[in-house]
This record gives C-alpha cells, structure tokens and sequence, in this order.
C-alpha cells in the first residue's frame, strides 16, 4: 500500500516560486504592496529622527535653564523613529518569507506604535497650549535670579537668536545682572553682552565680555547697540514651529500605521487560509 504524503505542495512557506503562485496573484499583489508600505515607513521613520535629531541640535543649551521637558521629548521621537526603522524590517521580511508569526508580531508592534503615537499626540497638543506660560516662568525665574555662575544658558539664547531679555531687553535693569555707571557719573542701564548686535560673531560665551552692553544712553542709540526684540517670541515660535513639523508626521505616520496593520492582517490571513485548504 503507497503511504500518504501530507506535505503541502508549496515551498513550506520559504519562497519558492511555485508557491507563490499557488497562493495567487492576489496574495503576491498583498505582498508587494506591504513590501513597499515598509519601505515608505522606513523613510518615514528615519524622517522622525531626522527631525528629532534637529530639533536636538537647535535646543542645544537652550533649554538649560528651563525645566521644560520639550528636549526630552525629541529623545522620545528618536527613540520611536528607531523602532519604526527595526519594525519595519521585520514587516519586510514576513512579507518576503510568508511568515504568519512574523507577520503577525508585525502587526502588534504596529498597534503598540499606534497608541504611542496617539498619546504622544495629545501630549504634544498638551505641550503646545502650555508652551507660553513655560517658557516664560522659566526665563523670568533664570533672569531674576541671574548669576555669574550660571549666565551661559541665557547667553547662548541671547546670542542664538537676536534677541535680549523675555520680552524686552528693559527688564535686565531689575534684573540679578550688575548695573554700572559710565565714566561721567551718570548712570546707564546694563546688559549682558549677548544682547549686542555684534554678539551672534563676536560674544565668547566661554569668556562673556560685557562692555558693549554697559550704561546704554537713550532709546534712540539703545537700537544701535543690541538687539531690543525679548527673546520669548522668538523662543515660542520656534519650538512651535518644530512642534508642528513633528504633528505633521505623526499625523501621517498615524495613517500609514493603520494601513500597515491592515496588510500584514490580510496577508497573515491569506496564507493561514491556504494552509487550511491543504488540510482539509
């Protein structure tokens, strides 16, 4: 009596070509399709940490005077482009090899990829409608309490974006920095030399020097010496600005998630239904 073979006539999920044809050519145009989702993913992942990591370099000492937790959160962005990168190549290859499990873990990441972005989201929204009061309760606590010691957070703003105190450079006068009076006896509010209109290429924030920003005259010869612009507008708007570049891609990342879970779930399902078939 011939014995039976129960062995499936395909290439036990390892990619043979006359598998792939025996699944059909719907099951190959799933395949292809997620192939080339996770390479748009991919992108889109190391997109994030592109942005992430230059949001990292334009806070760079910015924010340490704050207790913001603004750069935390871009570390956090580049922590998931990272994962979306190594998820996505699991994608691609349980798509190249049939594989359900794969596949279907696949899929799982992508669910918890999504939750995380969504409370990332929310958090973000949190952020950006608090973002204001934040940053200016910190400045004014930095400026008040200004101290020789720990002045170079604040310099590297001042010089970093052309601006001068929170929101003008009149609050240095009730300020922790020291008052000097000119040679003539008449006194002249101070400010540190970062306010200066040259400070952006001469100020050295390893060893500050002043001078420029000594004894202002009247008004009208202030704006030819530093900036008078408060650097709280300019602070605001451009960690808004990069806090919309990033909702942006979550927003996109959201729906190319969504179509991901969706793939791998029809292409895991196509395959454990021709493996049924050959059962039955």
């Amino acid at each position: 009596m011939d014995s039976v073979d129960f062995s499936p006539p395909i290439r036990q999920l390892k990619g043979s070509k006359m598998g792939v044809e025996q699944l059909g050519i719907g099951h190959q145009m799933m395949r292809y399709c997620l192939i080339a989702f996770n390479i748009v993913f991919f992108v889109a992942g190391f997109g994030l940490m592109v942005v992430a990591a230059a949001g990292l370099t334009w806070m760079d000492g910015v924010f340490d005077f704050s207790r913001s937790d603004i750069p935390v959160s871009q570390i956090l962005l580049l922590v998931v482009g990272l994962i979306i990168c190594v998820v996505t190549v699991v994608g691609c290859y349980g798509a190249e090899k049939d594989n359900v499990y794969l596949l279907k873990a696949y899929a799982g990441f992508l669910v918890i990829l999504l939750l995380l972005t969504l409370i990332g989201g929310i958090l973000a929204f949190k952020m950006r409608s608090q973002l204001r009061s934040r940053i200016q309760e910190d400045l004014m606590d930095f400026l008040t309490g200004w101290k020789p010691a720990n002045r170079k957070a604040f310099d590297l703003v001042q010089k970093k974006l052309q601006c001068c105190g929170v929101d003008n450079y009149t609050e240095w006068e009730n300020s922790g920095f020291p008052q000097q009076q000119s040679s003539n006896g008449s006194s002249g509010m101070s400010v540190p030399g970062s306010c200066c209109i040259t400070a952006l290429v001469e100020f050295d924030l390893t060893a500050p020097n002043d001078t420029c920003g000594a004894t202002l005259g009247n008004d009208t010869t202030v704006g030819q010496k530093i900036n008078k612009e408060g650097c709280l507008n300019k602070l605001e708007s451009g960690v808004k600005s990069h806090l919309t570049t990033v909702a942006v891609l979550g927003i996109l990342l959201l729906f190319v998630q969504v179509i991901g879970i969706v793939f791998a779930c029809c292409l895991a399902r196509g395959i454990q239904n021709y493996q049924y078939s050959l059962i039955a």
